[in-house]
């Protein structure tokens, strides 16, 4: 078996800082080292980008949430904390996991082996809050060997709905801005709330040996460990104005190496 398979892993920072397009590389990295990736947009407030990005697909597929029961039967899991179940069974999806084939393909955008869902978007005013949807962030576990990625909303609203409550691991992205900084040591203070031991962060945007030494320190200061970086790269600015899809980049291979430090990190807690 894979190191990273069977594995949750939730991708977060302060908005900007690049969650979706990391999201987005480390879905195709993975498919390139024969990995199956559950892709899940996780993020209620954002169009769109993830989607684009990760798949070049315009067109989104029927919200998760609808299959679950939607607002009607899913609830926020600060209100209720009550796993996620199938829509006429009370078998929480944590103790028996969805089979892809349950799921219509019209609730998943399909490329080779990557599956993106989007769990919901808010469409109207007054809708309410995104609390439903955290719940599907919190306990979507499909059956059989995937890594799930999940690209959830900006700041740290996550871990006060338990998202992280069922991952494995938790990658802080993490650009060359103060507010940056002061998130991710927050990310880790919080991590520890979850017993969580898998917490990265990535360095993002750099652009400057200047801007990664600085980083680098203050990241130290604030006790949070460093798995890799990604310098900035015109070509993600470009897919991402564009509305395309990410494709073979430096960005990308720099997302790569990070993946395979993964594996290592994952391989040597299992010795």
């Amino acid at each position: 078996m894979n190191t990273l398979e069977n594995k949750r892993i939730i991708i977060c920072g302060k908005g900007g800082s690049g969650k979706s397009s990391f999201a987005s590389m480390m879905g195709k990295a993975l498919c390139s080292k024969n990995y199956s990736v559950i892709l899940v947009d996780g993020d209620a407030s954002n169009p769109g980008g993830l989607l684009r990005l990760a798949t070049g697909s315009k067109d989104a597929p029927i919200p998760l949430i609808e299959f679950f029961g939607g607002r009607e039967k899913v609830t926020c899991p600060t209100d209720d904390p009550a796993p996620l179940t199938r829509l006429f069974d009370s078998v929480p999806l944590i103790e028996q996991p969805i089979d892809l084939s349950e799921i219509p393909d019209k609730y998943y955008i399909a490329k080779e082996n990557l599956f993106l869902f989007q769990v919901g978007k808010i469409q109207t005013s007054c809708e309410g809050c995104d609390g439903p949807m955290s719940k599907i962030n919190r306990d979507l576990f499909i059956k059989g060997n995937y890594v799930t990625l999940i690209d959830v909303e900006a700041g740290i609203e996550h871990f006060g709905r338990g998202v992280e409550e069922n991952v494995d691991a938790i990658i802080i992205m993490v650009d060359p801005t103060f507010e940056s900084l002061d998130v991710a040591e927050q990310v880790i203070n919080l991590s520890k709330l979850f017993e969580i031991e898998q917490v990265w962060a990535v360095l993002n945007k750099i652009d400057s040996e200047e801007s990664e030494s600085f980083m680098m320190k203050e990241l130290k200061k604030r006790n949070v460990l460093v798995i890799g970086k990604i310098n900035l790269d015109k070509n993600i600015s470009k897919a991402g104005l564009e509305g395309k899809q990410i494709g073979e980049c430096e960005a990308l291979k720099q997302t790569e190496l990070i993946v395979k430090k993964l594996e290592s990190v994952f391989s040597l807690s299992w010795n």
